[in-house]
């Protein structure tokens, strides 16, 4: 199973990082994605990656494509310890 946290794009290369979970393995991935104007190519230069991943990401692709998983738009949330005692 796994879970896009966000992406971010380097326009000028027409390419993108997606970054995410993978909850099966219980860890982090990253992948390179062919980006030519905001349009996600999951047929480009995928084939190492596992086939459960890019069919994940297929179903994000409009999310990821509309700029949804942005990192300019994620929002983290630091630990206050005087809030959790």
């Amino acid at each position: 199973m796994y879970k896009v946290m966000f992406v971010f794009r380097f326009k000028h290369l027409s390419y993108l990082y997606c970054v995410g979970m993978d909850y099966t393995k219980k860890a982090m991935f990253v992948v390179n994605l062919y980006s030519p104007n905001d349009d996600v190519q999951l047929d480009f230069n995928t084939a190492h990656y596992p086939s459960e991943l890019i069919r994940h990401l297929k179903e994000e692709k409009t999310k990821i494509d509309s700029g949804f998983y942005s990192i300019t738009t994620w929002e983290m949330q630091l630990y206050d310890e005087q809030s959790h005692s």
